[in-house]
């Protein structure tokens, strides 16, 4: 990764993209399968015919409906990115940490939501009618999950990383609507544990990196471990003595 500190967008606007032998490749759809095509190299080369639909199926369920459920709620109020504990506040230097323009930053952005959301549509719905659509989107998350490690099994695939991607921002980012987030942790406990199970086999250093904002992941890095000692004082009867007249 290229930590860029989103200065620079794609020529369409966006942010991730690539560049790759002088071209762009924006959006994590269009990134991912030029990827596959340009090295030969698929994790999900294994799945059948049946498994590739399933898998298209659940990326559009997050992509085109759970994620906006997720926007609808930043729509509400971003204000937390601002701060130096929940948010990217601790890494703003310069003119960024004026307080003032942080708040407009936070306001246009909002706008920027609402406004996309209301053309897409979800927009024009009730905080409680997108609460419905993200609870029945994480219960169908969680019913396709069921017990498995990941949704195709033992190894991970594509959808996982999109699902990894969006969770995510559930359980660990803050929400207005914190009846969602209850829901989760209640009604679907296989996805938390699926998403602690991803950060910890692929991101052991998930602390570091998400309190520094660095996107120089390391793969081989080992959290970092407290070893507690303790001392243990043990005290004895003192011994008998006989005496022998």
């Amino acid at each position: 990764n290229v930590n860029n500190e989103f200065k620079h967008y794609s020529k369409k606007g966006q942010v991730p993209f690539i560049e790759l032998n002088g071209r762009q490749y924006a959006d994590s759809y269009f990134i991912i399968n030029n990827l596959i095509k340009i090295f030969n190299v698929s994790i999900d080369q294994n799945l059948s015919t049946r498994e590739h639909a399933e898998s298209r199926a659940i990326n559009v369920l997050i992509e085109e409906s759970l994620f906006r459920t997720l926007h609808y709620d930043r729509s509400r109020d971003f204000s937390w990115l601002a701060s130096v504990d929940k948010g990217v506040g601790g890494q703003l230097t310069g003119i960024k940490k004026v307080p003032i323009l942080q708040k407009i930053f936070i306001k246009q952005l909002q706008s920027k939501f609402t406004k996309a959301l209301h053309v897409q549509g979800i927009g024009r719905h009730s905080v409680e009618e997108v609460e419905e659509i993200a609870k029945k989107d994480l219960w169908s998350l969680s019913t396709l999950l069921g017990d498995k490690k990941y949704f195709f099994g033992d190894h991970p695939t594509s959808v996982d990383a999109t699902a990894f991607g969006t969770l995510a921002q559930f359980i660990y980012t803050p929400l207005n609507n914190d009846k969602i987030k209850t829901f989760i942790e209640t009604e679907t406990p296989n996805l938390v544990e699926y998403i602690k199970r991803i950060r910890e086999e692929f991101w052991p250093d998930w602390d570091e990196i998400t309190r520094t904002l660095a996107l120089n992941y390391d793969p081989n890095k080992k959290p970092e471990t407290v070893t507690v000692t303790e001392t243990v004082t043990v005290t004895q009867p003192a011994a008998e003595s006989t005496a022998t007249e």
